[in-house]
């Protein structure tokens, strides 16, 4: 099913917050990027979930986005119940929709164990952010791409593909909007298109992943499923996707 018949168009957006469109389709100029973006957002509902933030779930979310940033880890509820300026119950509520708009992950305790892009459980992907000492976590290969220019920071992606397991190692500068070295030069991206138990997490993010070459992208479809959706993209494309999808979420209103 395509993207507009799903009810999400290249081009469309919706208010973030006052003053922020999501997603940023003027950071994406590839037409298989675009593409990606549109069935992305359109099979996980993300207009519906995303839309219509209350101030204090807006202000709950960032401080999640900037205590994972910050140390690598999920922030605690206790934390997070000073950054955002709320009563444990209220961090406590908030946190359960915020975990219904999936736009976070809650462990058994209801702890914050993911929010996209971070992850608190390991993945093949690693992003050292800015001068930062200890790299996080990040859910896929196209949150690990995002990931700097959401925070305006320089980044450094550490993966491997997930055909052979060989290293991918990705510089981005300019405040995470440039990418500036990427080995080796052939790696590419596989954007999977999957959406199920109303959580990204641990169903799409599965199947966005790096690839060291075209070939072992292909081979890797060929034992996953040939016919599987998905777009195949280019660094820079996939760059593009996560720049649209991750700079509006810390972006002032």
């Amino acid at each position: 099913m395509s993207a507009a018949a799903a009810g999400f168009a290249e081009g469309e957006d919706f208010p973030l917050r006052p003053g922020v469109r999501m997603p940023d389709w003027s950071l994406v100029t590839d037409p298989a990027a675009r593409a990606a973006l549109a069935e992305s957002m359109a099979v996980a509902g993300r207009r519906e979930k995303w839309a219509g933030l209350s101030p204090a779930e807006d202000r709950l979310w960032q401080a999640v986005l900037r205590g994972f940033a910050a140390t690598g880890r999920a922030p605690a509820t206790a934390t997070l119940a000073g950054e955002a300026g709320l009563s444990a119950p209220e961090v406590a509520e908030h946190l359960a929709a915020l975990r219904r708009r999936d736009l976070l992950v809650q462990d058994a305790s209801g702890e914050v164990s993911a929010a996209y892009p971070f992850s608190a459980w390991e993945t093949p992907h690693r992003v050292a952010l800015g001068v930062a000492a200890r790299p996080v976590f990040a859910l896929c290969a196209i949150d690990a791409l995002g990931a700097g220019a959401m925070l305006g920071l320089e980044s450094r992606v550490d993966s491997a593909c997930a055909a052979c397991g060989a290293p991918i190692r990705i510089r981005i500068a300019a405040r995470g909007r440039a990418l500036a070295a990427v080995a080796p030069e052939g790696a590419v991206v596989w954007c999977g298109i999957r959406y199920a138990g109303g959580c990204a997490a641990t169903s799409g993010c599965a199947l966005k992943l790096f690839f060291c070459s075209e070939a072992h992208l292909d081979a890797w479809r060929q034992r996953a499923g040939p016919d599987a959706p998905g777009h195949r993209l280019a660094i820079g494309a996939a760059h593009q996707l996560g720049m649209a999808l991750f700079v509006p979420m810390l972006a002032p209103g």
